[in-house]
C-alpha cells in the first residue's frame, strides 16, 4: 500500500480561511489562546454536558398552553427522497465529483488512530462536518468508527467500534443517498480495492474553519504534493482513501452562507432505534409523575466546568428568574401556577441540590434522575446498563420533547438541544434570538452586551455568557 503524509502545506491559504468575524487562528500564541486552549480539551475529548440523568417529558393539560411538537429527525416512516432536502441536493448538483477518491474523517484515536472521539454531540457534528467536507472535495465517505471510551476513565480510549451502536447508520446512508446520488458511501472499516493512502494535514481545534472552496483547494493541493497520483487519475479502478482530522469545527455554515445546508444534513442523521425507543419508554412512563408542563433545566456545575463559561451561582441566579418570569407569564385559572415542576439535568449531585434548595421555597418541585426513577427501577437498570455515551442518547431525547428548556450557550449539548428543538422553524434560531447585537471575539468566543444574560423564544432559551464559546457557525 502506498501511503503519502504531508505535515505542513505549501499552498497558502490562511488569507482565504480568514473568516474576518467569523472562526480564525491569531498570528502567534497568545495568552487569550491559552486561556482558550481549554475548549480544544473540552469541545475534542469530553462530551460536553452528557451526564449520568435523564429528563423526563410531561403532557401539557393547560387549554392555554398548547404542547409545542420538536422534533430534528426524520420519523422512520416518511419515504426519503430529494424533495426533503432541496438545499443539499442542489448543493451536489453544483460539485465536481471525482469517482474513486474516498474521504475518511478521524481525531486520530483509538487503536488504528482513524477514528472519531468525543461524546454523543461532537461525535455526530464530526461525522455530519465530514459529508459536508466530501461534497466540497468531490469525494465519497467512508463512515467512520467511533473510539470507545473506558467507563472508568473517560479519557481513555482502548478500543474502537463502528457507529452503528448510537445511530441509524443504515437510514443515515439512504438519505444520502436519495438527497446526493452523486455521493458514495462505504460503510464502516470498507476499504476494499483501496490501496493508495494519502494523509492530509491534520487540523487543530482552534485552526481556520473552511467555507466554499478552500477545502478543495487543500485536497487538491495534497494530492499534488503526495507524489502518489494525480487527481485525473483517480478512478473506481484506481481509487485513493483521503484521511483527514480532526473534523470538528472544520466547516463554517455561517461564512457559507448554508443555514438550509446544515439543516438538512441534521436531518438526515438519526440515533440509533433501540436506544431512541428507550427513551420513549421512559419518558411515557414517567409523564404520569407530574401534572403539568416541564421546565428542563440544563445545569453545568461539574468540577471540569470553566467558570469563563457561566459559573454555577451565575447559571442559578438566572435560571431562577427565568422561571419565575415564564411563571407570570403562563398563569392559569384565577391566577394559579401552571408551570410547577422542573427537570434539572447535571452531572454534579451537589450542583442539583443547591438548585432545589434554591427553587423549592419558590413553590417548584425539582426532579432528577434519582428521584424520578425511584419507582421506575427496570427502567433505571436498562439505562444504567449502556455505556455512558450511549446513555446520552435517552436523555437528548428527552430534553429535546420537554415543554420548555432552558440550557447555556457555551455547553454543545444543550447547543444542541436548542438547535433539534427549532431546526423546522423558519430561519435560524440564533440568528434570531441569540446573536442579535453581538459581536465575534477572539476565536469562537462572543461578546453579549448586558451577559450574563437568557436569550430565546418562549420555548427554547439558552444563558449567554460574554468570553464564553459560540461554536454555531459550525454546530451542528
Amino acid at each position: 500500500m502506498a501511503v503519502a503524509t504531508r505535515f505542513l502545506p505549501k499552498l497558502n491559504i490562511n488569507k482565504a480561511l480568514h473568516v474576518g468575524p467569523h472562526l480564525h487562528t491569531p498570528p502567534r500564541f497568545t495568552k487569550a489562546e491559552a486561556e482558550h486552549s481549554i475548549l480544544e480539551f473540552i469541545y475534542a475529548t469530553m462530551p460536553l454536558g452528557i451526564n449520568f440523568t435523564i429528563l423526563w417529558h410531561c403532557l401539557l393539560f393547560s387549554d392555554r398552553l398548547p404542547m409545542p411538537t420538536y422534533g430534528a429527525q426524520l420519523p422512520s416512516s416518511d419515504p426519503l427522497s430529494a424533495s426533503t432536502f432541496p438545499a443539499l441536493r442542489s448543493l451536489c448538483n453544483e460539485a465536481e465529483w471525482t469517482e474513486g477518491l474516498w474521504l475518511q474523517c478521524h481525531s486520530g484515536v483509538g487503536p488504528s488512530k482513524t477514528a472519531m472521539s468525543g461524546g454523543l454531540s461532537n461525535l455526530r457534528t464530526r461525522m455530519q462536518t465530514c459529508v459536508r467536507l466530501a461534497i466540497s472535495a468531490g469525494a465519497g465517505v467512508i463512515i467512520p468508527t467511533f473510539a470507545t471510551r473506558d467507563d472508568s476513565d473517560l479519557l481513555k480510549y482502548p478500543t474502537e467500534e463502528c457507529p452503528g451502536g448510537m445511530f441509524d447508520i443504515k437510514r443515515y446512508q439512504e438519505a444520502l443517498s436519495a438527497t446526493c446520488p452523486q455521493l458514495n458511501t462505504r460503510a464502516c472499516k470498507d476499504t476494499r480495492g483501496i490501496d493508495t493512502t494519502i494523509n492530509a494535514p491534520f487540523r487543530k481545534y482552534l485552526e481556520p474553519s473552511h467555507f466554499n472552496g478552500t477545502f478543495r483547494a487543500l485536497i487538491d493541493d495534497t494530492i499534488a504534493e503526495s507524489g502518489v497520483i494525480t487527481r485525473p487519475e483517480i478512478s473506481a479502478k484506481k481509487p485513493v482513501r483521503m484521511l483527514y482530522g480532526d473534523t470538528l469545527m472544520a466547516w463554517n455554515y455561517t461564512a457559507a452562507a448554508e443555514a438550509d445546508v446544515k439543516k438538512e444534513l441534521f436531518k438526515t442523521l438519526r440515533y440509533n432505534n433501540k436506544l431512541s425507543q428507550l427513551g420513549s419508554q421512559v419518558f411515557a412512563t414517567l409523564k404520569q409523575t407530574v401534572s403539568g408542563p416541564v421546565v428542563a433545566v440544563h445545569l453545568r456545575g461539574e468540577e471540569d466546568w470553566p467558570r469563563s463559561f457561566g459559573t454555577l451561582d451565575i447559571q442559578l441566579g438566572h435560571y431562577t428568574r427565568t422561571l419565575l418570569d415564564l411563571r407570570s407569564t403562563t398563569l392559569g385559572v384565577n391566577g394559579a401556577a401552571t408551570i410547577k415542576d422542573v427537570y434539572v439535568s447535571c452531572g454534579n449531585p451537589d450542583a442539583i441540590r443547591q438548585f432545589q434548595e434554591k427553587l423549592e421555597p419558590l413553590g417548584y418541585v425539582v426532579h432528577d434522575k434519582i428521584s424520578l426513577l425511584s419507582d421506575h427501577k427496570g427502567i433505571l437498570k436498562k439505562v444504567e446498563d449502556l455505556r455512558f455515551d450511549a446513555r446520552a442518547v435517552t436523555e437528548y431525547e428527552s430534553l429535546v420533547s420537554a415543554d420548555y428548556f432552558l440550557g447555556i450557550l457555551s455547553s454543545s449539548l444543550s447547543d444542541m438541544v436548542a438547535y433539534a428543538r427549532t431546526v423546522g422553524e423558519e430561519g435560524d434560531y440564533f440568528d434570531e434570538y441569540i446573536h442579535p447585537n453581538s459581536t465575534r471575539g477572539t476565536f469562537v468566543d462572543r461578546v453579549f452586551p448586558g451577559s450574563p444574560d437568557v436569550r430565546g423564544n418562549e420555548n427554547t432559551k439558552l444563558m449567554v455568557v460574554s468570553g464564553g464559546p459560540d461554536i454555531m457557525d459550525c454546530f451542528p
